[in-house]
C-alpha cells in the first residue's frame, strides 16, 4: 500500500516538472494587436443650392474613396445663410455660388472653388428647340417671344419661369445676355432652382434657367438649349458661376480631406460626368 502511494506520488512530481520545463522553454505570448479604428466623421452642409445638388451628386464617390467620412448634405438655403451657418456652428460646411465676402473672410471663413457651373437655359422636352442665339434667348426672357413656332418650335406658347433678382443665376445671364432688360410682369418667379426644374418639366411650353450641373445631379427631365451652339458644359459657353465650399479655419482639419478630394484627379472626375467645368490643373 505503501509503494503504491510512493508510486502516484512520484507521478504527480514527474508530470509537475515536465510542465514546468515545457512552460520556461516556450516564448512568452504576446498580445493581441488592438485594431485601429476607423475615424468617423460626418460634414453637415447647406448654402447655395447649385453647389449643394452637385454635393448632393457626388456624396456615393466621395464616401467610397475617404472611408470614414459621410456627407449629411441638407436642403439650400442660400450661399449667405450657408456661411451664417459654418459661422455660428450649425453647418459644418457651407455650399456657396460666390466667393466669401470680405467681412466673411475676417470672421474666419476660408473657401475653396472646385469647379464652375454652367448657367444653362432649358426648357421642356416637348419644346424641340435646341440652339438659341443670344439675342433670341433675351428676346426670350424679355417676354418678346409668345411662341416657340417663332424660333423654330412647335406652335405652343412660351410659359417663362425666372429667378429673382438676387439669385446667382440671374445675375449671371444678366451680366452676360439680359443686361438692364426687366422680365415681363407675367414670367412666374420662382425661389429654388428644385421649383424651376420641376415648374419646366411639368409645363408644356415651360422655360427657364438655372445651374446645369444641377439638373444633372437630379436627373431632371428638361432639355438645355445651347447657346450660339455651345452646350452648358463646354468650357467655352458664356454664363457661369463659381461652386464651392466654405469653412471655419477652425474646422480645417476635419474639412481638409473633402477639399482635397473635390479638387484631386479622381474628384474632378467625379465632378465633370455633372458637367462641371473644372478649374484644377
Amino acid at each position: 500500500m505503501k509503494q503504491r502511494r510512493l508510486k502516484l506520488n512520484l507521478c504527480f512530481v514527474c508530470v509537475a516538472l515536465t510542465l514546468l520545463l515545457m512552460a520556461c522553454g516556450s516564448k512568452p505570448t504576446e498580445p493581441a494587436p488592438t485594431p485601429t479604428a476607423t475615424r468617423r466623421v460626418e460634414l453637415t452642409i447647406s448654402g447655395s443650392g447649385t453647389a449643394s445638388t452637385i454635393l448632393e451628386g457626388i456624396k456615393p464617390a466621395f464616401e467610397a474613396a475617404v472611408p470614414g467620412y459621410t456627407l449629411e448634405i441638407l436642403p439650400g438655403t442660400g450661399t449667405g445663410e450657408g456661411v451664417k451657418g459654418a459661422l455660428q456652428g450649425v453647418f459644418d460646411v457651407a455650399a456657396m455660388a460666390r466667393p466669401p465676402k470680405d467681412e466673411e473672410v475676417a470672421a474666419g471663413i476660408e473657401y475653396t472653388e472646385f469647379g464652375q457651373s454652367g448657367v444653362a437655359v432649358f426648357a421642356h422636352p416637348g419644346v424641340g428647340v435646341a440652339d438659341l442665339t443670344t439675342a433670341q434667348v433675351k428676346a426670350l426672357f424679355a417676354g418678346e417671344i409668345a411662341n416657340w413656332s417663332a424660333v423654330g418650335g412647335p406652335d405652343l406658347p412660351v410659359v417663362l419661369y425666372v429667378r429673382d433678382e438676387g439669385d446667382s443665376s440671374t445675375q449671371s445671364l444678366r451680366k452676360v445676355i439680359f443686361g438692364d432688360t426687366a422680365f415681363p410682369e407675367f414670367a412666374q418667379v420662382l425661389t429654388s432652382q428644385t421649383d424651376m426644374q420641376a415648374a419646366v418639366a411639368g409645363t408644356p411650353g415651360g422655360v427657364g434657367f438655372g445651374s446645369w450641373p444641377s439638373v444633372l445631379a437630379t436627373r431632371a427631365n428638361v432639355k438645355p438649349i445651347t447657346l450660339d451652339g455651345v452646350a452648358p458644359g463646354d468650357a467655352a459657353y458664356p454664363v457661369f458661376g463659381p461652386v464651392g465650399i466654405g469653412y471655419l479655419s477652425t474646422r480645417k482639419a476635419d474639412v481638409q480631406p473633402l477639399v482635397d478630394w473635390l479638387t484631386s484627379e479622381q474628384g474632378q472626375k467625379a465632378l465633370a460626368e455633372f458637367d462641371v467645368i473644372l478649374t484644377s490643373p
